[in-house]
């Protein structure tokens, strides 16, 4: 073979080498709990969510004030990506809020909603983070909350 056909060999291993890795789904062991718990609240709630599509990583997310954030990718796969600090400092609580309003966007097509309550606090989980309203999510509040997520 000449050198020109090994190299065209090679750049389309590669290509379809990175291509498959696009269409792997695969959730890190320390977000499954968190997928698992948002499909089952789904399905809790009478709703259907199609998960097999969407992947969850924790890595060094570089933007100021982002704690995870939904990508899409042109295979039509969908990726959370968790911040890991963010992740090694927040509580159960506050972990299982971002993934589900990640979730919200990668598995619901959920877009942000700044809607506020009369007492300020925000009405959706699925808020932008900017301020707008105040995000209030404890025990007391998680239900109405994941309420409104899967309505």
């Amino acid at each position: 073979m000449k050198t020109t056909q090994i190299f065209a060999l090679c750049l389309l291993f590669l290509s379809l080498a990175a291509c498959n890795k696009e269409n792997e789904v695969s959730v890190n062991a320390d977000l499954q709990p968190y997928f698992d718990s948002f499909a089952a609240e789904a399905k809790a709630r009478n709703r259907s969510v199609e998960m097999g599509h969407v992947s969850g990583d924790i890595a060094v997310l570089n933007e100021n004030n982002v704690a995870a954030k939904c990508q899409s990718l042109a295979s039509g796969h969908k990726n959370v990506l968790v911040d890991e600090k963010f992740w090694k400092t927040a509580d159960a609580m506050a972990r299982e809020m971002v993934v589900f309003h990640e979730l919200g966007h990668c598995a619901l097509s959920r877009p942000h909603t700044d809607a506020t309550k009369a007492d300020g606090s925000c009405e959706s989980m699925m808020q932008s983070g900017t301020g707008l309203c105040k995000m209030i999510y404890n025990s007391k509040t998680r239900s109405a909350y994941l309420d409104e997520l899967f309505k």
